[in-house]
């Protein structure tokens, strides 16, 4: 027994975070912004700023005129300085939204946070709103809360600032959804009295979609500081597949995550072609996809340009969200992510993540070559392989040919009657041929597992 006891217990991890604020505990959360890397976050800001400046100002539409050769510009419809404070508008009553998360969201946050890891504890199921947030309806798996948090680094190295970034993306995918959401809704009611004043439809949509971006923010109130703040709390759940997850990362892989998050960038994509097409065409309304697939050089010009204003779109939405995730991140975050630490604390355990070497001697397969399986099965000879390859390969081209030349042989080959029936005849004897092959030698496979399964 005292051998055993003895026995030392090696570990091949041992979470030790290194802190990156001087003189911080270790089981203190910090966000931490190096002040020489503020210049980069301060360049990025300044991009994004300048693509809403040219939108604003009307200078987009010289550029367009300048790649496609129209002359939808002109100095005295659109003249640039009028225009120079909106940007700046912008950015103020930003602040506003700025506040409402510091001191609603996260409030909100932490005590959403701190009821959940309640219910871990008490083993009670999760209400409707937690669901709805991404919480796991599962509390009667292990759920612990990390004595020594990672802090949040926005950019010690040039490299970490990526996750600042992806965090200014989830802001901005949800916002700028919901934001054209309520654009397409209400331009179509107010489209009558302002119809004057743009060219087409899609237009106001755009300018809509970047007048409401700050009220779209004001809505994630409730959303975007709660995804964070429960990201680093770093409470986690070991799942039924004893995975040890973050709680933060189901919240942001919940359904209202994804639902906004995906359907934001689908909405932003779809605008995006509508106005091009109208700009590209000069056309009032946007043509169809059937209407536009009829000229194929019109079509990839409109195509070219829905890239472009995908990106025009997101860059010009971007700076607001930007700045707010900076100053929310710099000024807030740390203190409720630590307040809910505190409070979880109390009444959850603590633990911390080490990785055991395991005892080898008890393993058998581990470390064992000679457990190799290596009887193979039907692919594992050449004559195999070259079955496999063939099957491969015809069933690529059976696809691709029923895909774009099945029934319209004689408009697109320009064959007879006579050789199309033959190439249908073709057609479908190697789609039997292939499948039934495919089909035996399946059913060879599995037959192959049976026997060594019995042997083992």
């Amino acid at each position: 027994m005292s051998n055993n006891n003895s026995e030392k217990i090696e570990f091949l991890y041992t979470r030790k975070p290194k802190h990156l604020g001087e003189g911080s505990a270790d089981d203190k959360f910090d966000v931490i912004l190096p002040k020489k890397y503020i210049a980069v976050l301060l360049s990025i800001f300044a991009i994004l700023f300048l693509i809403q400046f040219i939108y604003f100002s009307g200078l987009y539409l010289k550029l367009y005129d300048s790649m496609l050769g129209t002359e939808l510009y002109s100095i005295d419809d659109f003249p640039i300085w009028p225009y120079w404070y909106v940007p700046l508008l912008f950015l103020a009553i930003s602040i506003v939204p700025l506040l409402a998360w510091g001191e609603i969201g996260s409030r909100f946050a932490s005590k959403s946070m701190v009821k959940y890891l309640r219910k871990t504890v008490s083993r009670k199921r999760p209400g409707p709103g937690q669901f709805l947030l991404g919480y796991p309806l599962r509390t009667k798996d292990i759920y612990y809360l990390e004595a020594y948090p990672m802090d949040l680094d926005l950019g010690s190295e040039i490299r970490s600032i990526k996750v600042f970034v992806k965090r200014v993306v989830e802001v901005l995918s949800i916002s700028i959804g919901m934001s054209v959401l309520i654009s397409q809704f209400a331009a179509p009611y107010i489209w009558e009295y302002v119809s004057d004043y743009y060219s087409v439809i899609q237009e106001l949509m755009v300018d809509m979609t970047i007048y409401i971006g700050p009220f779209s923010l004001l809505i994630l109130t409730y959303v975007m500081p709660t995804f964070w703040v429960a990201e680093d709390t770093q409470a986690y759940r070991i799942n039924e597949l004893q995975d040890t997850i973050r709680l933060g990362y189901y919240l942001r892989s919940g359904i209202l995550s994804k639902i906004l998050g995906f359907f934001g960038i689908v909405l932003v994509y779809n605008l995006a072609n509508q106005f091009a097409a109208c700009l590209v065409l000069n056309s009032t309304e946007a043509p169809s996809i059937g209407e536009l697939m009829k000229n194929p050089l019109a079509a990839a010009n409109v195509f070219g340009s829905t890239f472009l204003w995908f990106g025009i779109i997101l860059g010009m939405s971007a700076a607001v969200p930007f700045m707010i995730s900076l100053l929310y991140l710099g000024i807030y975050h740390e203190r409720w992510v630590n307040n809910t630490r505190i409070k979880a604390s109390e009444f959850m355990d603590l633990g911390t993540l080490q990785i055991k070497k395991p005892d080898i001697t008890n393993l058998k397969y581990m470390k064992h070559p000679e457990k190799l399986d290596e009887t193979g099965g039907f692919f594992q000879d050449a004559f195999g392989k070259i079955i496999l390859i063939t099957l491969v390969v015809l069933t690529a081209i059976i696809c691709i040919y029923s895909a774009f030349l099945f029934g319209y042989e004689q408009e697109i080959l320009g064959v007879g009657e006579d050789l199309q029936d033959a190439l249908f005849v073709i057609l479908y004897v190697l789609a039997f041929v292939t499948s039934g092959l495919a089909i035996l030698l399946l059913i060879i496979e599995i037959r192959k597992k049976k026997n060594r399964n019995s042997k083992s």
